[in-house]
């Protein structure tokens, strides 16, 4: 996990969290909802049976316990034998907009993706804004 427990946002407005979130975590559901109200939901790699593919990476930011924030990428096999991360879907509840949570999420997916052994990134240049 990638803790930020202690850093505080907007004025005192709440702890943040990042960690990565699969079918198994406690708010699974919530997630789910906060993509499809802000991100690409269709680029999830849900199966039937609502299982997130070993392949696919989903990172959530957390505040309050509530999902304000996530960012989406695959992994995959890439020329060379080394494996790559492609970016899925990002977004963000408008009411988070420009405290620092898209910076934070952003570099706790980079840290990841390099811990799962990419060695490339595809679509990790962000702008800005992210609202």
């Amino acid at each position: 996990m990638f803790d930020v427990e202690h850093n505080k946002i907007g004025n005192g407005a709440g702890a943040l969290r990042i960690e990565p979130v699969d079918n198994w975590h406690a708010r699974w559901k919530d997630v789910l909802r906060a993509v499809e109200q802000h991100g690409k939901i269709t680029k999830l790699a849900v199966d039937a049976d609502g299982w997130l593919s070993a392949r696919q990476v989903l990172m959530v930011a957390f505040v309050n316990d509530a999902p304000a924030a996530h960012l989406c990428f695959n992994v995959l096999p890439a020329r060379g034998g080394c494996v790559e991360a492609k970016l899925e879907s990002f977004g963000i509840d408008e009411q988070f907009c420009g405290r620092g949570i898209e910076s934070q999420l952003h570099r706790a997916a980079v840290e990841r993706a390099e811990a799962l052994g990419c060695s490339k990134l595809r679509g990790f240049k962000l702008n800005s804004k992210w609202c």
